[in-house]
């Protein structure tokens, strides 16, 4: 970013929460060192309560975020408040003898952001230089969706609204497009005529960690499979772009989505599971929230007539990860190859060939052509909210989830939803800790 770049100024509503300490600031500090910052750059960090900057700053943080930060202690109730909140920002505008852009993280629980959404309005804090950064989960089901847009749109443009999803903000999340565009190998290949199957996975070796109440009233579906797993899914369904214009992307992902159906027969397509122990952790006996789930899905798009997209995740299970499995069909008697594109931990992409084993028999073995970032590139990959703030800076929304996304989303899942609420427990599968995810039963649709 250039040094004469627009000023801005960084507004955190929850500056002295978990999330501003562990990723915000200490993202804004990378990017400042890799001098993506403009020169006039400031940051207001809001709190409900008094609280000293050594109790926000990462641990060591001694110059440039104590340079930059004002604290300022409101109340989010309070319309008057916010008048403050904007006559200060003025104040660091004349300081900076220009306007600037405003950017308003609200780094709060979702169902305390759409008060401070109509605050902001309503004190004029609205106005077009203005950028509202938003935390998932954006909505619960279809019909809170709906109602938290409408009520955000009241105040803000879409252009103005940044919903972040750090999966898609993850180095090889972004990668998928290049990758499917600029590899002839797979871009010829990558439809229903070559591929068998494509799963979707992100797996966990912890449980809830201490997040009993946020869970039992989230889950695995709501937590990840409304936002990121079909963010990613739809990465790999989309058209691809007709130019390297990022722009294009949320328009191709929402066509995806939207193409996706929801489940027919969710009994059959879809699986929820719960880990033994969880019952207990979260002190409620008769709990029904699923930490696993598995959906198999297809989608309406001709290029993917009758492939299965399977959608899986889950808590306490045998490892880490998070990947896309892509399956080739098989040419007569010749085995299969599999791509994987591996989105965390040790981001990169392996294809698994056949080739004949050394020696005077013809056996075949799998061999894995594996790329690695770490193996590839010495520098350190950016975390996921400093592309975040970058992308914000730069207006570019192509990392960032559209209204009409999450609603598309939400319309997948509907069916499961109100299917789960009419079975109770009657298909939850208890499994133990540190299960493979392919023996929590067969999977679905088989």
């Amino acid at each position: 970013m250039s040094s004469n770049a627009q000023p801005a100024i960084l507004v955190i509503v929850g500056i002295s929460g978990d999330l501003a300490k562990r990723k915000l600031l200490p993202a804004i500090r990378e990017i400042a060192d890799a001098g993506m910052l403009p020169e006039q750059f400031k940051i207001i960090g809001v709190s409900r309560r008094d609280v000293a900057l050594d109790d926000v700053l990462p641990e060591g943080e001694q110059s440039y975020l104590r340079e930059v930060i004002d604290l300022v202690q409101l109340d989010l109730t309070d319309s008057g408040a916010y008048r403050q909140l904007g006559e200060r920002l003025q104040q660091i505008e004349a300081s900076f003898g220009a306007a600037a852009q405003r950017l308003f993280y609200l780094s709060i629980p979702p169902q305390a952001a759409q008060p401070v959404v109509r605050q902001l309005g309503e004190a004029g804090l609205n106005e077009p230089n203005a950028k509202l950064l938003l935390e998932k989960p954006f909505g619960t089901d279809l019909a809170s969706a709906e109602e938290l847009i409408e009520g955000i749109r009241r105040y803000f443009t879409e252009e103005q609204i940044y919903r972040i999803d750090h999966y898609m903000a993850k180095e090889m999340a972004q990668n998928i497009v290049v990758f499917r565009a600029d590899n002839p190998l797979f871009r010829r290949t990558w439809n229903g005529d070559f591929i068998e199957s494509i799963e979707i996975i992100a797996s966990e070796e912890q449980g809830i960690e201490g997040r009993a109440a946020f869970y039992e009233q989230t889950g695995a579906l709501r937590d990840l499979v409304q936002s990121h797993l079909l963010q990613l899914a739809a990465l790999t369904l989309m058209e691809l772009p007709d130019s390297a214009d990022p722009s294009t992307i949320p328009a191709k992902r929402l066509q995806a989505l939207r193409q996706i159906q929801p489940p027919q027969d969710v009994h059959a397509q879809v699986q929820r599971g719960q880990y033994s122990t969880y019952r207990d952790e979260v002190g409620n006996p008769r709990s029904t929230v699923e930490t696993f789930t598995r959906l198999t899905l297809y989608s309406t798009d001709p290029r993917w007539k009758d492939v299965p997209i399977v959608i899986t995740t889950g808590k306490k299970l045998n490892r880490k990860a998070t990947e896309i499995h892509v399956t080739y069909k098989q040419v007569g008697e010749t085995q299969s190859n599999t791509l994987t594109l591996r989105i965390q931990p040790n981001e990169g992409a392996e294809v698994c060939l056949w080739t004949k084993k050394p020696g005077y028999d013809n056996q075949v073995q799998q061999v894995p052509l594996d790329f690695s970032y770490s193996n590839h590139y010495e520098e350190q990959l950016p975390d996921a909210y400093e592309r975040v703030f970058v992308d914000a800076l730069r207006a570019d929304h192509s990392l960032f989830t559209t209204s009409d996304e999450v609603l598309a989303s939400w319309r997948i899942l509907a069916p499961v939803q109100h299917c789960w609420e009419m079975d109770g427990d009657d298909q939850l599968v208890q499994y133990e800790q540190g299960a493979d995810p392919e023996a929590i039963g067969a999977p679905a649709g088989d």
